[in-house]
């Protein structure tokens, strides 16, 4: 083996096992995520558009998983 590819060998066993981003899709995916976000605009310290943002990232599976707990509870 060349010492370069010894280096690179050696490198990638010391880097820290990070997520993929198919991993963190699928975490996001699995439990949820809610967006908020909010925008005023103003002149003149006149309010004159406010723009309001929630969303709800979540797969359709955990969306039942998490109604069909909510009316067992009712």
């Amino acid at each position: 083996m060349s010492m370069q590819s010894e280096s690179v060998l050696s490198m990638a066993s010391t880097m820290p096992d990070e997520p993929s981003l198919l991993d963190i899709a699928d975490h996001v995916l699995n439990t949820g995520v809610v967006l908020q976000g909010s925008i005023v605009i103003s002149l003149a310290g006149v309010d004159l558009v406010y723009l309001g943002l929630s969303a709800v990232l979540t797969s359709v599976e955990t969306a039942m998983k998490i109604i069909a707990a909510d009316e067992k509870r009712k």
